[in-house]
């Protein structure tokens, strides 16, 4: 399963992402565990930098396939779409690599 966000510095407050950027990331998970482990450090990346989520998908799975899932993530602000953003830096991670 393939998880993919951006994250935005529209703040700048961050001190991760520089300002006016945003920042893609795609993690590939094999189970819920792992996508669980994925979405809290995104909402620890989201709090501690004041960023902005922008196109959160998970891709590809059935109503079936994500109901079986116990992936949780609840996230009390708001997530943005957007068409035309274009990412400064794109990170293709895996869960058990380092994050660079």
């Amino acid at each position: 399963m393939k998880v993919s966000y951006v994250l935005r510095n529209h703040a700048g407050k961050s001190r991760k992402i520089p300002v006016g950027e945003s920042w893609q990331w795609h993690h590939f998970v094999e189970d819920e565990a792992q996508a669980n482990a994925v979405l809290a450090d995104l909402k620890k990346k989201i709090r501690e930098n004041r960023l902005q989520l922008v196109n959160l998908f998970v891709d590809k799975l059935s109503i079936r396939e994500f109901q079986k899932l116990k992936v949780l993530f609840t996230y009390k602000g708001e997530v943005q779409y957007d068409d035309q953003l274009c990412p400064k830096r794109i990170i293709n991670q895996h869960e058990d690599a380092p994050e660079s």
